[in-house]
């Protein structure tokens, strides 16, 4: 089974989650920027004047091992609350092809 591990983060954490995937040799990842929304405790970053900003989003497919070692490396960078954070998801996937 393949993890796919999801993150949506502000714009402006971008350098620092490729050199966290670097530090990893995560070197597999498919990236869409910008991209819009509110989360529970966050203001909306929609791209405009009055709900500037915008977020990033990363997928990232990686064994359970890999993950684990991602999550912890990502941790503190979770639990910022600047509102510039970022949100981690995981999904349990299968690859079939």
């Amino acid at each position: 089974m393949t993890t796919l591990v999801l993150l949506i983060f502000h714009a402006d954490k971008e350098d620092m989650l490729h050199e966290i995937l670097k530090e990893h040799r995560i070197t597999g990842f498919t990236t869409w920027g910008p991209v819009y929304g509110k989360g529970r405790s966050s203001e909306p970053r929609m791209g405009t004047q009055v709900w500037p900003g915008e977020n990033r989003l990363l997928l990232i497919g990686l064994s359970e091992t890999e993950a684990r070692t991602l999550r912890k490396a990502l941790l503190p960078l979770a639990q910022d609350t600047s509102g510039k954070g970022l949100k981690v998801f995981e999904l349990t996937a299968s690859q079939w092809m």
